[in-house]
């Protein structure tokens, strides 16, 4: 008992350093942006701090990026030292056979589902300001150029990047000491912990449970980056505002239900044998 309950406590804390380097490497570089652009745009002594949120604000997903890079390349040395390479912690197995279709499916019922979530949580006045006061970072898309690199965060380098640390990393390393349920419901936890305020944290635990359960169904990380591209591209055309009455959102809730259900119960036939193989 004492074995198993040291092992868990080795394992959430190892899963804790893999998601605070991340944390602390955003920071670090939207520090490092920060301070450059006030030292090559502004004159001393004028608005630095006022200039200095500005600077970041507007080049938030370009820092996110080389946050996202350099890490990779943190987690890589830190495998190297726990001599764990990082490449064999990653699972593909049967890469050809993704189960792209069921993935979709899921991917489409959770954006359906979170469509759903946002009008209710309007009704709900902690999580109405919770969205309120977060910072409207779509306001600082001001050119071509930040659309793009907008896009490539949103919909390519964070679902990679994410799967990587959540699934590949952290919730391998918690299946070394949790039983198989409990690591996907930790995992889940860390990964809504990351996304910050309230309103987002909360639907991004359910979505992370269908990653991480999707992840260990399949053994192949890229089925759970293909849900998480797929979820996250669909934010940009999936804005519901029909969803108004009763009857729309009962609607929309079922058939969220049914879509994640279905998409779930065609990737288990896909992949019906569930083998010890996490250690």
């Amino acid at each position: 008992m004492a074995t198993t309950f040291s092992k868990a406590i080795r394992v959430m804390f190892v899963s804790l350093i893999y998601v605070a380097a991340y944390e602390l490497m955003q920071v670090a570089v939207e520090v490092a942006a920060g301070f450059l652009g006030i030292y090559r745009q502004l004159p001393a002594g004028r608005g630095l701090m006022y200039r200095y949120d500005e600077i970041i604000l507007s080049n938030l997903f370009l820092c996110s990026a080389i946050a996202m890079v350099l890490s990779l390349f943190l987690f890589w040395a830190m495998g190297i030292l726990r001599e764990r390479k990082l490449k064999d912690e990653l699972k593909f197995e049967n890469l050809s056979n993704t189960p792209a279709l069921p993935a979709v499916l899921i991917a489409f019922g959770c954006r359906l589902g979170v469509s759903v979530y946002a009008v209710i949580a309007d009704q709900v006045d902690v999580l109405r300001e919770s969205v309120e006061n977060s910072v409207d970072t779509s306001s600082y898309i001001v050119s071509p150029g930040k659309l793009t690199v907008y896009l490539v965060v949103t919909i390519i380098l964070a679902p990679v990047f994410e799967e990587i640390l959540f699934r590949g990393i952290v919730q391998t390393e918690l299946l070394r000491g949790f039983p198989v349920p409990m690591a996907i419901f930790v995992g889940a936890l860390f990964f809504s912990a990351a996304h910050g305020m309230l309103y987002q944290s909360l639907f991004t635990f359910f979505v992370g449970l269908l990653l991480g359960w999707s992840y260990y169904v399949t053994r192949n990380l890229f089925t759970s980056i293909l849900i998480h591209m797929v979820f996250n591209g669909t934010t940009l055309i999936t804005e519901v505002t029909i969803l108004s009455g009763t009857l729309w959102l009962t609607a929309a809730s079922v058939a969220a239900i049914a879509l994640v259900v279905a998409g779930c119960l065609w990737m288990r036939a896909r992949c019906p044998k569930i083998n010890n193989g996490w250690t």
